[in-house]
């Protein structure tokens, strides 16, 4: 079989493989998304900070085709990762340098399956390394410079891709455990807890008018004691009045707590 056809096939083949990951420029040349096989918890670690999360970015890699694929050679390829370092990239481009070809057989798919081994249980964004020789391939690899924003830009990701999760799943609200679209929820920042939108609201009503407001209108749960943001109260309470009443308890309380506070008396 003429390479030309060679490619076609393994082209069709990624596609359905990869779907949306997979964006093809033209017969010569596409780029792949690699998405990594994370555990349920995942740990990435920058100097003594630690977080858990679920999901990674993906790893950009761009093949290029030439007329000598797959019959005696592979082909070329470019990888792009903004939280590998740019000597990690380099490595992982030599890795594949090295990766057993066999001519006449494809091997796009197995390149992946290889980069995909790159992240264990335990992804460390290094802030040690010392650079090495350039190689074109391995692009937008992070410098020790960047390795701190690295690190919160990993942790940001991350909860953008846990909240797209929740609103596109079916979830039970605590309070009156009806099953509603996760859009519809409202979802605590500090602890995680999420209520539907009336239930939350009729909660924040009766406790504002217990008196508590500000750090003292904590989460619902049981056992809580996570406040809620301003941000959460105003999306559930829907209520201008109400809000500016809350903005402005809160307000009061603060001042009032402050020793070198004092109230002029006119």
């Amino acid at each position: 079989m003429p390479n030309s056809e060679k490619q076609a096939e393994e082209i069709l083949a990624l596609e359905s493989i990869f779907d949306h990951k997979f964006h093809l420029f033209n017969e010569h040349q596409y780029e792949i998304l690699i998405e990594f096989d994370l555990p349920t918890t995942f740990t990435i670690r920058f100097n003594d900070k630690i977080s858990l999360i679920q999901y990674l970015p993906p790893l950009s890699l761009i093949i290029n085709y030439h007329d000598e694929y797959p019959s005696d050679e592979p082909p070329s390829f470019i990888l792009s990762c903004f939280y590998f370092s740019k000597i990690d990239l380099i490595k992982l481009c030599q890795k594949i340098d090295e990766f057993s070809f066999i001519p006449g057989e494809v091997c796009v798919y197995d390149w992946i399956v290889l980069i995909k081994q790159e992240i264990t249980n335990d992804f460390i964004i290094g802030t040690d390394f010392i650079e090495q020789e350039n190689d074109p391939r391995a692009l937008n690899g992070y410098i020790v410079e960047n390795a701190e924003k690295i690190f919160q830009n990993l942790i940001e990701y991350n909860q953008r891709r846990e909240d797209d999760l929740f609103r596109t799943q079916l979830q039970t609200c605590s309070i009156c455990t009806d099953i509603i679209p996760g859009i519809d929820c409202i979802r605590l920042h500090r602890c995680g807890h999420f209520y539907c939108r009336s239930c939350l609201n009729n909660y924040i009503r009766i406790t504002l008018e217990n008196g508590k407001f500000g750090e003292n209108l904590h989460c619902p749960e049981n056992q809580c004691r996570q406040a809620l943001l301003p941000t959460e109260v105003k999306q559930a309470i829907q209520n201008d009045e109400l809000y500016e009443r809350y903005e402005r308890l809160t307000l009061q309380h603060g001042l009032e707590s402050m020793e070198d506070i004092v109230w002029c008396p006119r």
